[in-house]
């Protein structure tokens, strides 16, 4: 959430606990158009604000600051036109920027999770797995089919091993080869389903984590197209922490510190260096509450860019 400095004009004056708590509804609202499009609706996130932190200790020129969330609006007056993917990723972009404003001012993130775990439920129980009526598949009739061939051949066996005490014995071996020739083709079977699976969800993550990527990276252009240095930094760093958690660095969690990603990455290495010096950088501009100016952006893009390649 950008802070800028509270200018002459009407906005509903609200305490830093009304702002924490309103970004928790936003962070709801998010998660419930991630999961179906007729949730998206721009009238719901409310008007902007400006936050009272008098008597906090935040600083000494620094009595309030102003909450403007005209990008939410436009976010989801977008997703509702859009593809399932293009609104699953702006919304992830969404929750992930409310919930680094949400760290920023002191409250939890994780106490939003209720409608993202809700929808992860959702998900799960729409698999094959839980349906109660299913046809029988090929497999399943060709094995019944079997069952009923066997039960006349025993029928017949039975009669004819009356007279010949040696077919019994051959019945046994060739039907226990038959079980460990079935056996084996089983297992091969789910072997190879086990390995596509794993393939296909390893693309699919890192694909998602590269789109998420460049979305940081396009919005970081838009944001310096228009002069906004420190919201261009700020875009930047996270384009460059969504590329990392997509080569699997680290497990995804927002409640991290930009200090604590840089640590777990290798002490030394050519990613720790790059990470570090952009971390640094997007510090002093953004928690810093410096101005920026053209190069701190052009140097926060040359680390991205160097990140990615490295």
């Amino acid at each position: 959430m950008l802070l800028v400095p509270v200018k002459a004009r009407a906005l509903d004056k609200t305490s830093l606990e009304q702002y924490q708590a309103h970004l928790a509804k936003l962070q709801t609202l998010v998660a419930g158009c991630e999961a179906k499009a007729a949730v998206c609706d721009a009238n719901v996130v409310g008007a902007d604000e400006e936050v009272q932190l008098r008597g906090l200790g935040v600083g000494a020129n620094v009595n309030s600051f102003e909450a403007h969330y005209g990008w939410l609006r436009d976010a989801l007056t977008h997703a509702t036109k859009s593809g399932d993917k293009k609104r699953v990723t702006a919304m992830g972009a969404a929750r992930a920027r409310l919930d680094e404003a949400l760290t920023a001012s002191g409250g939890d993130p994780n106490l939003t999770d209720i409608a993202v775990a809700r929808r992860k439920a959702d998900a799960i129980l729409s698999k094959q797995d839980f349906a109660t009526v299913r046809e029988d598949s090929l497999w399943e009739k060709f094995w019944a089919r079997v069952e009923l061939w066997l039960d006349k051949l025993f029928g017949g066996v039975a009669r004819f091993g009356q007279r010949s005490p040696w077919i019994g014995p051959v019945m046994e071996w060739g039907l226990i080869g038959l079980a460990l020739l079935g056996l084996a083709l089983w297992a091969m079977r789910v072997l190879q389903r086990q390995r596509l699976a794993v393939r296909v969800e390893a693309d699919r993550q890192l694909e998602q984590w590269e789109e998420a990527s460049r979305n940081w990276r396009a919005l970081a252009e838009e944001r310096a197209a228009q002069g906004e240095w420190r919201e261009a930094v700020h875009c930047l760093y996270w384009a460059s922490i969504a590329a990392l958690e997509g080569r699997k660095m680290w497990s995804p969690n927002r409640s991290r510190t930009p200090r604590e990603y840089v640590r777990l990455l290798e002490a030394g290495s050519a990613r720790w260096k790059l990470l570090r010096q952009q971390t640094q950088g997007f510090e002093r501009v953004w928690y810093g509450l410096r101005d920026a100016a053209r190069h701190d952006y052009e140097r926060a893009l040359a680390l991205h860019e160097e990140l990615r390649a490295a």
